[in-house]
């Protein structure tokens, strides 16, 4: 999934934005507003909802239309300026797009393409109002920044390009654990399960097909943990 600027327009222009923090309200284009969720004055992020165009939170929904699993590390991000009309208006979405080194390919789909060394994506930017800017982010998704590490689903498009399957289908990973690392822009610590190395459980790897999210079932665990998850997670048929 490209985050693209109007993607991230159009969740910050519809959608309402998780949060309770008090905080100022970033004026949008159109006279919508979003709430910031986390931090405070230049620390704020504003998180915003938005729709997917494919399913990315099981592992039945990554092994079925992800065509490689793969940790990565963002090593590069570049701004995306905003457009015209928006810096005439004074207020609006500054965009990125960071790219990201593949350090390790933990599951590849049968007969997918092979998975580069490395891909360029459009990520969640930024938005501004006058001379303030506040971190964007998805909600309950990672910004995917410099300095950590993460695990992807990607899928090969048609046109060659690879894209996130969605916005579940990034994963905070640093330490070598799952779910521990940056998301929404604010970073966590997980604690370390007990025996995270071990393999799954038969029990929990049943849980591959049950309707919890991927990253629930691998929290605090290694990614090899995820990767038993997957193995036993069976792909919707015909959903390709």
């Amino acid at each position: 999934m490209q985050l693209t600027r109007g993607k991230m327009l159009g969740a910050l222009a519809t959608t309402a934005v998780a949060g309770s923090l008090a905080g100022a309200w970033i004026g949008l284009p159109g006279g919508e507003q979003a709430r910031a969720a986390a931090g405070s004055g230049a620390d704020e992020v504003v998180v915003a909802h938005a729709d997917d165009a494919l399913p990315s939170v099981t592992g039945t929904d990554w092994v079925t239309h992800a065509d490689q699993v793969a940790v990565v590390r963002p090593t590069a991000e570049k701004e995306i300026p905003a457009s015209a009309e928006e810096k005439e208006a004074g207020e609006g979405y500054i965009g990125r797009s960071a790219t990201l080194s593949l350090e390790r390919v933990l599951w590849s789909r049968a007969g997918a393409s092979a998975a580069p060394e490395s891909v360029t994506l459009d990520v969640a930017g930024w938005t501004f109002k006058g001379e303030e800017r506040h971190k964007f982010a998805v909600h309950d998704a990672p910004r995917l920044e410099q300095g950590h590490t993460y695990i992807v689903a990607l899928a090969h498009e048609d046109d060659g390009s690879w894209s996130l399957l969605g916005s579940g289908g990034v994963l905070p990973y640093d330490a070598g654990t799952v779910g521990n690392g940056e998301s929404e822009g604010v970073v966590h610590t997980v604690a370390k399960a007990d025996k995270a190395n071990r393999p799954l459980s038969v029990a929990a790897r049943a849980g591959a097909q049950s309707d919890k999210s991927l990253e629930e079932q691998a929290q605090g665990r290694s990614a090899e943990a995820l990767v038993s998850l997957l193995n036993s997670a069976k792909p919707e048929p015909g959903a390709r």
